[in-house]
């Protein structure tokens, strides 16, 4: 009985530790450079050090990158606090959090300099329209929306060229009836929500542990 026990403990901790990896998993970015820019650009979820560095240039704009990916504000608060930009957001929603995305080697670059960027977008739907990329230049202190050359809504994927490489997100008119919650900054979901997996772990550990309960009770009616 007692090495039953101890087989059941193992399958709750390997059990508990498949369900919290999904949940880290749900975390990373969803996001990737693809095509010709493949392994010559690191797409990132926006570090603290990285919105730090963001700060030393403008702290406004660090501070909506960072409120924005946390879901306390919304494309409608950058529109306010940089007018420049507000006509170019209007009806837009978010598809993406801010990612930070950094050449590798130089990255691709074009004849006249600019970077050209091609990047595999999980959440692209063909219910969206108006797809473009909302960027903020550390380089230049500017926020800026892109139009991209070429949106493949079918493989999920986009491509634009940029003048300099910070911070950016995805945006795009989107269809109602196929909307995802993407008006904040919250990551689309793709899989397993990361703010209920750990609970499933241990909702899952205190069941496994019930039923060793009750084997060992029966074992010693």
């Amino acid at each position: 009985m007692k090495k039953k026990l101890i087989s059941l403990a193992m399958l709750v901790t390997v059990f508990a530790m498949q369900v919290v990896g999904v949940s880290a998993a749900s975390k990373t970015t969803t996001m990737a450079a693809t095509g010709a820019a493949q392994g010559k650009y690191d797409v990132e979820a926006m570090s603290q050090s990285e919105v730090a560095d963001v700060a030393k240039v403008n702290q406004t704009a660090a501070d909506l990158i960072k409120d924005v990916n946390a879901g306390t504000k919304t494309l409608d608060d950058i529109a306010k606090a940089e007018s420049s930009i507000a006509s170019d957001l209007t009806g837009e929603s978010l598809v993406s959090a801010f990612m930070d995305v950094t050449p590798i080697n130089g990255g691709v670059q074009l004849a006249d300099g600019r970077y050209q960027v091609t990047l595999s977008v999980p959440a692209l739907t063909k219910g969206m329209t108006d797809v473009k990329v909302l960027h903020f230049s550390t380089a230049r202190n500017v926020w800026e929306v892109i139009t991209p050359s070429n949106v493949d809504l079918n493989n999920k994927e986009l491509t634009f060229e940029v003048q300099d490489l910070s911070p950016i997100a995805i945006i795009a008119k989107v269809d109602a009836s196929q909307a995802v919650t993407n008006t904040t900054g919250t990551s689309p979901k793709t899989g397993v929500d990361s703010t209920n997996a750990v609970p499933f772990a241990g909702a899952a550990v205190v069941l496994l542990g019930a039923a060793a309960v009750v084997a060992f009770r029966k074992k010693n009616a």
